[in-house]
């Protein structure tokens, strides 16, 4: 690609993606703002499914599972098991396009970590996962924090 053109398509992306979510952030239909931020936090998961795979055939057991998820899926916290539910604290925002300027944080964006966080845990146990996004930075609170409720009978 022309360096010229590569230029101007990230300028285009770092002024498009902001006002996409500022868009988002009016639409009055929360249900709507949740499906459409996890579908693109699914989007981004993908890219770790073919590494989930792997992990899923190395694991002897769910402890196992989370530490290999730990050590080969970035994230901004490790995963631990309590009290049947998969939990993360992050002290910091760990969305790339955060982190790289690309969106501010806001309570609309973290819906998009919902998402993703609900596509690596659904294919990692392979079965739907509730996710709750108890604290988040974009909303201000000082940290974020994440907890997976997987299916209660498979644990």
């Amino acid at each position: 690609m022309d360096n010229d053109l590569a230029e101007t398509a990230e300028g285009i992306v770092r002024r498009w993606l902001p006002a996409l979510m500022e868009g988002l952030d009016q639409i009055t239909d929360e249900e709507q703002r949740i499906k459409i931020l996890e579908f693109c936090g699914r989007s981004c998961a993908e890219h770790d499914f073919e590494e989930i795979a792997r992990i899923k055939d190395e694991a002897r057991d769910r402890e196992h599972l989370l530490q290999l998820i730990n050590e080969r899926i970035p994230w901004c916290g490790d995963w631990v098991w309590e009290d049947g539910k998969v939990r993360t604290v992050c002290a910091a925002c760990g969305c790339p396009l955060v982190v790289e300027g690309y969106v501010n944080r806001s309570p609309t964006f973290c819906l998009c970590s919902r998402g993703w966080v609900r596509a690596v845990f659904g294919e990692a146990l392979g079965e739907e996962v509730n996710v709750e996004l108890v604290q988040a930075i974009g909303r201000g609170d000082e940290c974020c924090e994440f907890l997976v409720f997987p299916n209660p009978l498979r644990s």
